[in-house]
């Protein structure tokens, strides 16, 4: 990566920058240098288990595998700066000992249906928080509504609430904080017209739980074990917001990002909230500087991998897309219970016309369907400028040049970061008091392929808004 970055640093920066990165799939510590060059990894299956009252995270496991990690790579290049990263969909409640108060709730729990009639009484209006009731847990005020309903003698205990990523944080030895992009993050506790508490929080009395605001960069804490390197640990920060600091530390402006893996989540520069249809899985979360940023999401990751039975993108091919157009086959949205961009549709998603029967074919109707349905989130988002596509999808050439197809009045570029997320994260740890540092990013220009797909796109919106 020496050759793809350049630095531009007027303080001394740490030594080894160790990025605990909990995703919903797999849990990784990766070491970096002060150049950003990806040194060493460590990775974890994250781990969950069915609970007594809803699925749940094993928090404990996931930090027992950080701290062992941190310390086999401090021995690589001495740790000086930790910083947590995760996934947005998670809460923890603790004790005034520290203790968990309630197992850590794992969004794929589903309410039961007296929660969420309860909770559509006190839910604060889109235009508030930005965000609609989502399916499952994935709201952070859900799981928390759920958790003080059903247990309210253990929720009663509760003295501390804290997003995941700054648990980890506490875990390793900082203190209990929150931060303005994991607090936002379809979560429901934050009013984002002034990065406030919402009026559910407020009115629930959350707020006065919530554990003290700090900044992404700000140092919380040292690790609890030994270390060559000075261990100092950061507030840390939502992981898909992390990807989009890693392309504003770029010096990019007015631009669309997809950061994709399990999800697939778009971010925009310079969207226009008052445009937001909330219907069309339309988001908004606070940057970590604050600023309120329109997204997109859809479970692409999820249900490429439902369509392709498990098969990799790279085995897509054109003319196997080619062929799918020619018999009209298709994937009709949605193939979980989000519906994504396209509302109502949650698990309606089926196949039509002849069924794909190799992996190459079912792989190239993943991408052909990730494709239409990534547009129609750019078309909620009213996407009009440079559309970067990080993380998985950026490998997978037949979805990207299908991307560049539908998008033809814009620009598709496919990030060659490793891994846009933690790179991000790395970045606060070469930021002190909030000074944005500056790290370039190699990426490739797309260029759409000789295939027709208006009628085929035509012909899929009308069937997806139209099967039972």
């Amino acid at each position: 990566m020496n050759n793809l970055l350049r630095m531009t640093a007027k303080n001394q920066h740490p030594r080894g920058i160790a990025v605990v990165d909990v995703g919903f799939t797999n849990t990784k510590v990766i070491l970096y240098d002060t150049a950003l060059n990806l040194l060493a990894e460590r990775k974890l299956v994250s781990p969950h288990h069915d609970g007594t009252r809803y699925l749940e995270i094993d928090v404990g496991p996931i930090l027992d595998f950080a701290r062992a990690a941190i310390l086999e790579l401090d021995a690589v290049l001495p740790v000086d700066v930790i910083v947590p990263s995760a996934h947005g969909a998670c809460v923890v409640c603790l004790k005034q000992d520290g203790t968990l108060a309630l197992p850590v709730m794992n969004y794929m729990s589903e309410p039961p249906s007296h929660i969420l009639e309860g909770y559509r009484k006190l839910m604060p209006p889109f235009e508030e928080t930005y965000s609609p009731l989502l399916p499952m847990a994935l709201l952070h005020a859900v799981q928390l509504y759920w958790q003080q309903t059903a247990l309210p003698e253990q929720f009663a205990e509760v003295h501390t609430i804290l997003p995941l990523m700054q648990y980890v944080a506490f875990g390793l030895g900082g203190r209990p904080v929150t931060e303005i992009s994991s607090m936002s993050c379809q979560s429901h506790l934050m009013d984002l017209r002034n990065n406030t508490p919402s009026s559910i929080s407020r009115s629930q009395g959350w707020d006065t739980r919530f554990a003290p605001r700090a900044n992404a960069w700000d140092v919380v804490g040292i690790f609890s074990l030994k270390l060559a390197g000075e261990g100092k640990i950061l507030a840390g920060v939502h992981d898909s917001n992390a990807n989009y600091l890693r392309y504003l530390a770029a010096g990019l402006d007015h631009f669309t990002l997809l950061s994709t893996g399990t999800w697939i989540i778009g971010f925009d520069s310079h969207a226009d909230m008052r445009r937001l249809d909330a219907a069309r899985d339309i988001v908004a979360s606070a940057s970590v500087f604050g600023k309120t940023i329109a997204c997109s999401r859809f479970f692409g990751g999820k249900e490429f991998e439902i369509i392709a039975k498990g098969t990799d993108g790279s085995k897509a091919t054109l003319a196997s897309v080619a062929e799918l157009i020619r018999a009209r086959t298709m994937a009709l949205p949605s193939f979980t219970d989000s519906g994504g961009p396209i509302p109502h549709t949650g698990g309606k998603g089926k196949i039509i016309g002849p069924l794909p029967d190799t992996d190459e074919a079912r792989a190239s109707l993943a991408s052909l369907y990730c494709a239409l349905m990534v547009s129609e989130s750019l078309d909620a988002l009213h996407s009009e400028h440079a559309i970067i596509v990080d993380g998985p999808f950026s490998q997978n050439d037949v979805f990207l040049k299908l991307l560049a197809s539908l998008r033809r009045g814009q620009t598709i570029f496919a990030s060659t970061l490793r891994d846009g997320t933690a790179t991000g994260a790395a970045c606060l740890a070469l930021m002190p008091g909030g000074l944005l540092t500056r790290a370039d990013i190699a990426m490739r220009d797309i260029v759409a392929p000789d295939i027709e797909l208006t009628s085929y796109q035509r012909d899929w919106k009308t069937r997806s808004t139209a099967h039972d």
